[in-house]
């Protein structure tokens, strides 16, 4: 891809309208105070303080807020969140960003929005309190017609999959499925966690072990510390995916790059070279979102996963956020290391 092509897909991405459904999480820090804790008068227990507090969009609130920060025209969401303070807070945060929430269900009963509350006491953070883990999916009556009728103006459509339980119940998964085989003219960009065999018709992005689990591959591993797959075994389970999903499949892997089977063919599309130090949190929400939006405005599957490349080039050197990336900051990395012309 020429440094002009990158221009112009990046322009056209400003008039691109992209869907989100998946699961809206809320991540919450707060930062304990490592002084001497106060004891309670009531109960005689030391008691810690907050020193401060912040939240940003998680989970496909993130993915979202990265198609805002590529500069997507429109970014519509599409999930359920609870009726409580933090679900205010989630969808305050995303219309800030510029993000139509109107596809977003508070669900009155049965579900409390899924929070990752982090205490960091100095640079370390402590035991994870999460909120949501116990929640009922109960609004795909209201929520699958809303995707229904959002679909014939949009062009792209990411599902994400954090939670498990989230809002992927099997009436949802079905009705997505539906969507993705009903319009073959939006593109489907499929991101989950756990339940990725359960999609058809959707363009996949998975990481490696992901790729290797799912197509059952041998010495595929659990753990976080399995021995990278060979190369041969890898394009094997990615042909496997792709032949049950009939689209394009991207698996990323790290500082490798990402793999891509289009249908056709294989493509190594390598990553940008960068020195430590990075943090890859979040940088599969940005992979995700830079392919739909690369495909929702008229890019190739190989130009997807350049632009994707390029903008978790950007959010890696981002550290301690799950950072977004710009279209200015891409277009200074590539035209600083990207090797475009």
């Amino acid at each position: 891809m020429t440094l002009a092509r990158l221009e112009e897909i990046l322009d056209r991405i400003r008039s691109a309208r992209i869907g989100i459904a998946g699961d809206f999480c809320l991540d919450a820090y707060w930062e304990i105070d490592t002084g001497e804790p106060e004891i309670s008068l009531e109960t005689g227990k030391p008691t810690h303080g907050v020193r401060s507090q912040r939240y940003a969009p998680g989970g496909a609130g993130n993915v979202a807020c990265n198609l805002a920060a590529l500069g997507t025209g429109t970014v519509r969401a599409f999930g359920v969140i609870g009726c409580d303070m933090f679900g205010r807070e989630l969808e305050s945060l995303l219309r800030q960003k510029g993000i139509d929430t109107s596809g977003l269900i508070a669900q009155e009963r049965d579900w409390e929005t899924p929070v990752y509350a982090k205490p960091y006491r100095a640079e370390a953070e402590g035991e994870r309190i999460d909120f949501g883990r116990w929640n009922t999916m109960g609004s795909e009556s209201t929520l699958c017609p809303r995707i229904l009728q959002a679909l014939p103006s949009l062009g792209a459509f990411v599902v994400n999959q954090q939670l498990a339980p989230g809002i992927h119940s099997a009436a949802m998964i079905r009705a997505l499925n539906s969507c993705a085989h009903g319009n073959p003219g939006v593109p489907f960009v499929l991101d989950a966690r756990t339940m990725n065999g359960s999609f058809t018709g959707m363009t996949s992005k998975l990481n490696a072990k992901e790729a290797a689990r799912l197509a059952a591959a041998p010495g595929a591993a659990s753990g976080g510390n399995a021995t990278p797959l060979p190369a041969e075994t890898l394009r094997q389970a990615t042909l496997t995916i792709a032949e049950r999903t009939g689209k394009p499949v991207f698996v990323t892997r790290g500082d490798e790059g990402i793999l891509l089977y289009d249908g056709i063919r294989f493509s190594d599309i390598p990553a940008l070279p960068l020195d430590d130090p990075v943090d890859t949190v979040g940088a599969g929400d940005t992979a995700v979102s830079a392919i739909a939006a690369c495909l929702a405005a008229g890019g190739t599957p190989a130009e997807a996963g350049e632009l994707a490349n390029l903008a978790a080039a950007v959010t890696v050197k981002k550290l301690k956020e799950t950072g977004a990336a710009t279209p200015e900051e891409i277009l200074r990395v590539a035209q600083a290391g990207g090797g475009f012309r």
